[in-house]
Order: C-alpha cells, then structure tokens, then sequence
C-alpha cells in the first residue's frame, strides 16, 4: 500500500491532470474497494457480540455523532464565512462518512480481535446512506449547498449494490474460495488503490512547494482528527474495554472520505476539498505505523526493566 500511495503522490509530478482525468472513476475503484471488502468478512464469531447490543450500539452512536457535532460547533463558533467553501464542505463530507473499510484489518495488525470492528463497520456502513444527508448539511450550514437526495441515493446504491455483488460473489465461489484467491484479490486492491491515489493526490507533490503552509495546515488538521478522536474515545469510553475503546476511537478518526466523494458523482467538488482528502488519507495509513512503534518500544523498555530485574 505504501508504495501505491507513493505512486499516486509522484506520477502526477511527471504526468499533470492524469489524477483529475481519473476522478471520474473514482465510484468504481470505491466499488472495487467495498466488494473485496464484503466478500472477505468473517462473520463466524458475531453471534456472541450480540448478546451485549449496548456496547456495538454505544460504538455506533459514538462514532457517527462524536466528529459531524465537534465540527458543527467549531464552524458555528468560529463562522463558516470565515473559512474556504471547499474546506467547509471537505469538513462536512468527513463527518458524515463511515469508518474506512481497512478498520477490521487494523485490529489484526495491532492484535485485536476482530469481531468487534466488523460489526461495527457493518453497522455504520448500513446506516450512512440514511445518515450521512442530513449530517452532511447540518454541519455544512446553510451557506454550502449539498444536495442530500442525491448524496443518500449514491451512497445506497453504491454500499447496497456492492454489498449484494460481494454477497453473490461468496454464494458463488464460497469462502474456501475467496480464502485460497486472497492475494489475487489482494492485488486487485493494490492495483486500484493506486489509481484511487493518482485521482486523489494529483498536484498534491507539487503544491508542497507552492504552498507549504497551506498543506501543513491542513494536514495537521488531519492529524489532530485522527489522533483526537483516538484519545477522546481512550478516555470517554474506556468502560467498555481497552480494545472496544481503541477501535471506535480510531472508527471516528479515520472515516472513508474516499466514498463521500465518489458519492458527489455529477457535483463537481472545489480543489481544496479534493486536496484536504488526500492528506486525510495519512493518518489512516500512519497512524497504525505511529501505534505499532510505540507498542514495541514500549514492549522493548518492560522488558529490558524485567530482565534487569532478573539480573539483580
């Protein structure tokens, strides 16, 4: 994935307007992303989950109302007016999205059990399409026109229609299958995921230099996103267990911005807003990297002090 998300960041410097030629696309490749997505869920173990509904119903309320009413109370404190349309409307888009589909593949890095995150995803992604209109425009406000039939629409048929592919899909080849085409699916993913980036990063390299503070600004934003919702959930909701805490804390951080703008299929969205995307996606790619250093660091000083220890 690194090296698809390098490639998307650098062949727009060599070739100009290949990511934006792209973009049209971009519903596609989510398609892509979202089947390959289903078809590889393992549900085996979510009947237990079940029996405790208040801690996935907790998560999920969590995770699709923490971000969009932080954000409405910022732009209401501070003023729509007083930032760019694009930004707003990026600010907007992100809060009504659903966690990104890699959340369930997080865990299994990090080492947690997984049935928590794909209940969770699952839950978020069935209710987003009805969710996400009237979460969008609420914290975009008046002065950003969003056209919320459309935005529900797109959002039904593309996580509905690819969750009924991905359904026939398992039904056909069923999951010893899928299990023994995993890396060619794997490489489907990485061949798209590297369009996805050339569509999202197209002139992002090249702005860098143009405007360096625009871009650290806004990735710091990214940033303080992610890493916030991560610490805020860590502290709120730590009854419910270190782990539960830590998924949904990194469910509302990191949201599938990408999908939000394949769901603006015909509505032209502004640069700023396609450039605020693509930095939105470095957190979700470092900010696992950032954990699993400190978890072995942290791991490699405990047992230094034990061994030490023993050596006394």
């Amino acid at each position: 994935m690194s090296i698809a998300l390098c490639v998307g960041a650098f062949v727009p410097v060599i070739f100009p307007g290949l990511g934006v030629a792209l973009r049209p696309g971009l519903p596609l490749m989510i398609a892509v992303f979202l089947v390959n997505a289903f078809a590889q869920l393992d549900l085996g173990h979510a009947r237990q989950e079940f029996t405790r509904p208040l801690r996935l119903l907790t998560a999920t309320g969590w995770v699709m109302l923490v971000v969009p009413t932080l954000f409405w109370a910022i732009l209401n404190v501070v003023g729509r007016d007083r930032f760019d349309p694009g930004f707003v409307l990026a600010l907007s888009l992100q809060a009504g999205a659903a966690p990104i589909m890699a959340t369930p593949a997080v865990a299994v890095v990090l080492g947690i059990e997984v049935t928590f995150p794909v209940l969770l995803l699952l839950t978020t992604m069935s209710i987003q399409p009805f969710t996400a209109p009237f979460l969008v425009s609420w914290v975009a406000g008046t002065a950003i026109p969003v056209d919320s039939f459309v935005l529900g629409r797109n959002l039904f048929v593309m996580v509905g229609g690819s969750a009924l592919a991905a359904a026939s899909l398992r039904l056909w080849l069923g999951r010893a299958r899928l299990e023994v085409y995993r890396h060619e699916l794997a490489g489907i993913n990485l061949l798209v995921f590297a369009l996805f980036g050339l569509a999202m990063f197209d002139g992002v390299v090249v702005r860098i230099f143009r405007e360096p503070l625009l871009l650290l600004g806004l990735s710091a934003i990214a940033f303080i996103v992610a890493l916030g919702s991560l610490g805020i959930a860590m502290g709120v909701l730590r009854g419910m267990g270190a782990d539960e805490a830590f998924i949904t804390g990194f469910a509302t951080g990191h949201r599938n911005v990408g999908l939000m703008a394949a769901a603006q299929y015909g509505s032209p969205l502004p640069e700023l807003t396609w450039l605020y995307f693509a930095l939105a996606q470095l957190p979700i790619y470092l900010t696992p990297q950032i954990i699993r250093a400190f978890v072995a660091a942290r791991g490699s000083v405990l047992n230094g002090a034990l061994s030490g220890r023993k050596g006394e």
